[in-house]
């Protein structure tokens, strides 16, 4: 079931599907519009038909909402990894899921220690040691970009952009 959640915490259904690929398709399309609401956070998540217990549930994967590296879009950029033992989670993966920037940041698949970012838009890619690094590797991409003379502006509210 893909949720989004609203600033206040308050989570609202985006509906109900039979396959796990069709409700991130739906998180997907709502990812592209979203710009413009004040959902924070979104979800996805399973429940076991026909269970008894305490957990019918399991959830699949969450996403924070920030402005993008390299866009400045709004957008629902991280996707956090399991809580540690404090309960904090941190981001395993990256993605502006606008279409015209596409830029990512996720580890790389043959070395556990080292991440990969790229930006498709500019065919650019690089290879850090950190998802903090990964960060500032779009920056800096975008940063030549803004030195060329181009220049953007975020989307995001100010309550919002406070709260990053």
């Amino acid at each position: 079931m893909p949720t989004v959640i609203d600033v206040d915490g308050t989570p609202t259904a985006l509906g109900v599907t039979s396959k796990e690929i069709d409700a991130w398709d739906v998180l997907r399309a709502f990812f592209g519009k979203a710009e413009d609401t004040e959902f924070v956070g979104a979800f996805v998540e399973v429940w076991e038909v026909d269970y008894i217990g305490e957990e019918p549930r399991t959830e699949l994967g969450r996403m924070v909402r920030r402005p993008c590296p390299i866009c400045e879009r709004s957008s629902f950029w991280e996707e956090l990894g399991e809580p540690n033992y404090k309960g904090e989670r941190r981001p395993n993966t990256g993605r502006c899921h606008r279409p015209e920037c596409s830029a990512w940041i996720e580890v790389n698949t043959e070395d556990a220690e080292r991440w990969d970012c790229g930006w498709p838009a500019a065919q650019w890619t690089k290879r850090v040691e950190s998802y903090n690094l990964g960060i500032r590797g779009l920056v800096e991409m975008r940063g030549a970009v803004t030195a060329a003379g181009k220049q953007r502006r975020s989307t995001m509210s100010s309550e919002l952009m406070e709260d990053l």
